[in-house]
């Protein structure tokens, strides 16, 4: 799966993967192919390291829009 993924904080750790593990889904989970992604204040807040993640690595996003790949 590709993803833009930061293992420590700091903007310039970001980086695109084209190798990041597929997530496991629970029963609760859904699967989405997103096509389009948005980034706002709380992304860079959290890429940037003003806002703590609690684990790492990290695929920073909320707003997006795609397709279901699987429930």
């Amino acid at each position: 799966m590709k993803a833009a993924i930061f293992e420590k904080p700091e903007i310039e750790n970001l980086q695109i993967r084209h190798d990041v593990e597929e997530p496991k889904l629970t029963d609760h989970d859904v699967l989405v192919r997103v096509r389009i992604g948005g980034v706002n204040p709380i992304d860079h807040m959290v890429t940037s390291g003003a806002i703590p993640v609690k684990s790492l690595p990290h695929i920073p996003g909320c707003e997006i829009s795609g397709t279901i790949e699987r429930i």
